[in-house]
């Protein structure tokens, strides 16, 4: 009997120094993030005080310089614009779109207190931060739907979204489409201005949904969802109480924005509203995935990669 106790209390020990071992060797997930509102999304999960542990989060300015990470294999999971994603699998980048983290954030500005709807923009120069960005694409499209052409009904300039706000502060920019937390930004510098055009209610009007668009979404690389899909499926439950938390806790939140990805705090507080930030699994909104997809790609095809992704873009579990 003393025999068998000591097999049975040496197997027992062997199997907890095993566990710790391989908890020892699991190395953390690779997580890129955008500054902004992708990386918004992102900052309770960045403040928790094991999450060197388990993530290596890293911030990047734009997706041209996460993507570019993304397809050297240097990010396991990765929040990017919809439109990057469909871009990476459709050059192959071997990836999955696992979740939405992000709604649209994209209004016009304006201190013109009589501009009020879409055909009163027709002569006017519409400032747009990122040419052939999504904020370009979606604008363009539902001037369209609204019987607006680019360059015979109004004009273009594009400027990056840090310096369109500053423009659209200093008056240089009268009409300005920009992104959240940009905003806010320019709200605060500027109490004149204000938000003439809100582009997500247009996008539901005119597409007739509950929903607006999916604008930003989670990636994560399919061998990874191969081998231990468990750990995304972890993070991303962790994500999605963060984003909770971060739209109850705006004021905390911003605290955490300012050290993390260059938002300021009171941009966070004052426009989390407009940020639009929502979990929700892409499986269960593949048909707003495409329905968007496919009319970015009646703008630009080249936005998407040329055409729309097939059925295994969007990652089933």
């Amino acid at each position: 009997m003393n025999r068998r106790r000591k097999l049975l209390s040496f197997i027992l020990i062997a199997m907890f120094f095993t566990a710790l071992s391989g908890q020892a060797t699991e190395v953390p997930l690779r997580v890129g993030a955008l500054a902004g509102v992708s990386g918004l999304a992102m900052v309770k999960m960045m403040a928790e005080p094991d999450a060197a542990s388990r993530y290596r989060f890293n911030v990047y300015k734009s997706p041209e310089l996460l993507t570019a990470h993304v397809i050297a294999g240097e990010a396991d999971l990765a929040a990017l614009p919809v439109n990057s994603a469909a871009l990476l699998y459709n050059k192959e980048v071997p990836i999955h779109l696992t979740s939405i983290i992000g709604w649209g954030v994209m209004y016009l500005v304006s201190g013109d207190r009589s501009l009020g709807s879409w055909p009163a923009l027709k002569g006017k120069e519409i400032h747009i931060a990122g040419k052939g960005a999504v904020s370009d694409l979606i604008f363009r499209y539902l001037a369209l739907k609204n019987g607006l052409e680019d360059g015979r009904d109004y004009r273009i300039q594009y400027l990056a979204p840090a310096e369109l706000a500053q423009f659209a502060a200093a008056g240089r920019a009268p009409y300005a489409v920009l992104p959240e937390p940009w905003v806010t930004e320019a709200l605060q510098r500027n109490p004149r201005l204000k938000v003439a055009l809100d582009l997500q209610e247009e996008w539901k009007r005119i597409e007739q949904g509950r929903f607006t668009y999916p604008q930003t979404v989670l990636i994560a690389r399919q061998s990874l969802l191969r081998s231990d899909s468990s750990r995304v499926a972890a993070f991303e439950k962790e994500l999605d109480a963060g984003i909770r938390w971060l739209n109850l806790n705006p004021k905390q939140g911003g605290v955490l924005a300012e050290k993390s990805i260059q938002v300021s705090a009171v941009a966070v507080r004052e426009g989390i509203k407009r940020c639009n930030l929502s979990y929700l699994k892409a499986a269960e909104a593949r048909s707003q995935i495409m329905t968007f997809l496919e009319r970015l790609g009646t703008m630009a095809p080249e936005a998407i990669g040329g055409k729309l992704p097939d059925a295994g873009f969007i990652y089933q579990p």
